[in-house]
């Protein structure tokens, strides 16, 4: 990792640098950098004052800020924020509320149908950037060899987390679902993992992500045991705790689990694809006992 020549900050993205900053940096420097985390949407179009007014620091800290995260002036950090906020499609809640309460950017005329449908479109196309890729390729990489693979999700994510164990299971038999007896026994299960297998995390929403997640990815990497965060939100401290991020982008006028599942679907059929002999063989057990069960219809 490179090193900023007058920082000593090293390289990372934006969302890294401020989360190392929150670590390392003075009070009232840690204080901006906390606001940038739960408020880039609007940061991005902050002056300088502004930004120092609602963090509760001066425009003097702020520009000090600025020059510890490794960026030559304000206008380079705004610069970066403005990209990272177009090409990703973040949201929150109140955008939703914006639109119940007809504030919001939608056609009046367009049914709901139509218009969450769209949204939920160009989110999944905002998704799909070189990094996402390449993260995609190492994520199955590390599915591949694991063996065991643990998932775990709360709240809205278990579903997503529930869905990809659901499709996994019904092809291999070294996946397991963690926390599904609940929270006070996931350490129990954790404990069984070492560094051949792999934890799968869903960690979705924010800036109130749930702690256990990201205390599983922690104990993961404290232990050396590969690990894979499937989010929406750059943001997301548990990313530096990964070993490898799938970030999915986020619809703009709802909150939806759309995008996160399309990244579960691709998931299941590239190791499907790469796992094909054994794949087939348990899809189609599992076929016939479901049949010869009376569980499906013939």
């Amino acid at each position: 990792m490179s090193m900023h020549p007058d920082t000593g900050m090293p390289q990372k993205d934006l969302f890294a640098r401020l989360r190392m900053g929150m670590k390392e940096l003075p009070a009232q420097q840690r204080l901006i950098c906390q606001y940038i985390l739960e408020h880039y949407q609007q940061v991005a179009f902050y002056t300088v004052e502004e930004l120092g007014a609602a963090s509760g620091a001066s425009p003097a800290t702020v520009v000090r800020l600025v020059k510890r995260l490794g960026y030559d002036s304000y206008k380079s950090l705004l610069e970066e924020l403005q990209k990272l906020f177009m090409n990703s499609n973040n949201s929150v809640w109140w955008e939703l509320e914006q639109i119940w309460s007809g504030s919001g950017d939608t056609n009046d005329y367009e049914p709901v149908l139509s218009w969450v449908a769209r949204d939920d479109i160009e989110a999944i196309k905002a998704s799909l950037t070189p990094q996402l890729m390449d993260s995609f390729d190492n994520a199955v990489a590390l599915m591949e060899k694991a063996k065991k693979i643990g998932l775990v999700g709360m709240r809205s994510s278990k579903y997503v987390a529930g869905y990809l164990h659901f499709m996994l299971n019904q092809l291999f038999s070294n996946v397991r679902m963690l926390a599904y007896d609940g929270a006070d026994t996931v350490y129990d299960e954790v404990l069984n993992f070492g560094r051949e297998d792999l934890i799968i995390a869903v960690s979705l929403g924010g800036p109130h992500f749930v702690q256990l997640t990201h205390q599983i990815l922690a104990y993961a990497q404290e232990n050396g045991i590969p690990s894979i965060l499937i989010a929406n939100d750059m943001g997301n401290p548990a990313i530096d705790t990964a070993t490898v991020t799938l970030c999915a982008g986020r619809a703009k006028y709802h909150y939806s689990i759309v995008q996160p599942i399309v990244i579960a679907e691709a998931l299941v059929t590239e190791l499907g694809k790469r796992k094909q002999p054994l794949a087939q063989k348990k899809l189609h057990r599992l076929e016939q006992v479901l049949d010869q069960k009376g569980v499906t219809l013939p």
